[in-house]
């Protein structure tokens, strides 16, 4: 639900009493009331209708320069028209005319952030606040005047209107006569009139000092009358509101859920497939137990079967008198191919213990390690890398190499 809250000229701080109106999505009015701030009822949207008296709309010629530029400009732009400090005043610019002039808005900023201030203290967060003579539906070559007998406002573009001052049933707004004749050779076709639902008359006005036509339009209500979204927001600038998250998990909804789901898919496959390679890492650990008991008794402890495996297997080998892969000189043999194509003095010490053969070797940059490696490991051998040092003129490290791929 939304909640409309008029603030007319006469509103000073969050004790005055505000016009409300609550309404649905659909804009229709379901309870409305005049009340101060706090006792206002709660809603998802306050929205913020400020009284046309309380308003200036003049169009100027801006600059055909960055509109970051002239937007900073705007408040001694407004100083003419006001007579007051361009720091008093808060300008937001409006559409392009037709003439090429642009409309802007000026209302005092004390005043406006005084209303915002004041809607915060209450726990309001005004979200939008929209200048009264915008409310009613633009009609091209028209000017919408909103009258209740004696004073009213007018709009006369699609961001332009005026606050009218007072008249009568016979004698039109000066401001009125004074807007037709700065807007000849080109003035509206058409005047609709709408007669406020408070209104002293229930007539159409007869100002016959005037040319234009007058029409009768529907009664005026700002409590029903519908805002569209891109209805003009005085609040911007220093007064803009922080954007709240909810505003902007809609807009992200559709994306989050694909990701939510392809995430969620993403980890049910890995699950699953950490569940398969562990059943099968379980298989081949039961079956390498099975045959290394059957091998050597059902005795056996245990505890890394592949390496223990491999050392029985190497001490029965040499109860026979035959090498084993893991002997020095078969490792050395197998290393040696790869070892040769090195410049000379690469090699600095070998270490060999428990089937393992440590090389310290001094090359000229961590390229040629890595090479060196991966030449070793396509003969079948295990590589322990270990740290590479910079000397200066080369690099130093110790490859550990293990028959077998066992590491």
């Amino acid at each position: 639900m939304k909640l409309r809250i008029y603030f007319s000229a006469t509103w000073h701080d969050s004790t005055s009493l505000c016009p409300w109106a609550l309404c649905d999505d659909a804009g229709i009015v379901l309870q409305s009331g005049n009340s101060s701030l706090a006792a206002l009822p709660k809603a998802d949207e306050y929205i913020a209708i400020i009284s046309s008296t309380r308003l200036m709309s003049v169009n100027v010629q801006m600059p055909s320069q960055s509109r970051r530029r002239w937007e900073a400009a705007l408040p001694f732009v407004a100083e003419e028209y006001t007579l007051t400090d361009p720091e008093d005043n808060h300008v937001v610019p409006g559409a392009v005319q037709k003439s090429g002039l642009r409309s802007l808005f000026i209302v005092e900023k004390q005043w406006l952030q005084s209303i915002v201030s004041a809607c915060l203290s209450t726990n309001i967060t005004l979200r939008r606040a929209v200048p009264e003579m915008l409310l009613p539906a633009f009609l091209p070559d028209t000017w919408v005047i909103v009258w209740d007998g004696n004073k009213g406002f007018m709009r006369t573009g699609s961001t332009s209107g005026i606050a009218l001052d007072h008249g009568d049933e016979t004698h039109p707004p000066l401001a009125l006569t004074l807007s037709l004749n700065a807007a000849l050779p080109l003035p509206p076709k058409d005047i609709l009139i709408r007669l406020s639902a408070d209104a002293s008359q229930h007539e159409l006005p007869q100002w016959p000092s005037l040319m234009e036509k007058l029409s009768r339009g529907e009664r005026w209500d700002w409590r029903s009358e519908p805002i569209p979204n891109d209805t003009l927001n005085l609040l911007c600038g220093t007064l803009a509101p922080k954007t709240k998250l909810h505003e902007w998990l809609p807009k992200f909804k559709p994306v989050a859920l694909i990701l939510l789901a392809a995430l969620f898919i993403e980890t049910l496959g890995t699950n699953i497939e950490w569940a398969l390679l562990n059943h099968q890492k379980t298989v081949v650990t039961q079956e390498m137990e099975r045959t290394f008991r059957k091998s050597f008794g059902e005795a056996s402890v245990i505890v890394n079967p592949p390496l223990q495996m491999q050392r029985n297997i190497a001490a029965l080998r040499h109860s026979a008198g035959l090498p084993d892969d893991a002997d020095f000189i078969s490792l050395l043999d197998q290393a040696s191919s790869p070892l040769s194509s090195l410049p000379a003095g690469s090699v600095s010490g070998l270490h060999y213990e428990s089937g393992r053969l440590d090389i310290d070797l001094k090359l000229r940059n961590e390229a040629e390690v890595i090479a060196l490696k991966q030449r070793l490991q396509s003969k079948g051998l295990s590589i322990r890398p270990g740290d590479i040092r910079n000397t200066g003129n080369g690099v130093e490290t110790r490859l550990a190499i293990l028959a077998g791929g066992v590491s």
